[in-house]
């Protein structure tokens, strides 16, 4: 209503009012429920597996601190940088993640 006028929208909700979050929010809550359902019982897994390139570093890198061989320790670290701590393709874990939100 624009002016005491009714005008009719052909492209959704009318922006700028107050209303329009709630109006979006009252509407979407059914697609939150689907979604919700979706995420229990897709999502697997509690953490992700750890690398066991990047253990055996860290293994290596402690080892050679005990001896103080600081050398030896600064290589594994350089090379730990490198590789990522968990397995990026873990088969055990997965996540679903839902975001919806209203740019008014």
């Amino acid at each position: 209503m624009e002016f005491h006028n009714i005008q009719h929208s052909i492209i959704g909700t009318p922006q700028g009012s107050i209303i329009s979050p709630i109006l979006s929010n009252i509407y979407l809550h059914e697609l939150d429920k689907f979604i919700e359902g979706i995420k229990t019982s897709y999502d697997k897994g509690k953490v992700v597996a750890r690398n066991p390139e990047y253990r055996k570093l860290e293994h290596l890198r402690l080892k050679a601190i005990r001896i103080e061989n600081f050398d030896l320790a600064l290589k594994y670290l350089k090379e730990m940088q490198k590789l990522k701590s968990r397995l990026p393709n873990d088969p055990g874990f997965r996540r679903v993640y839902y975001v919806r939100y209203a740019d008014d």
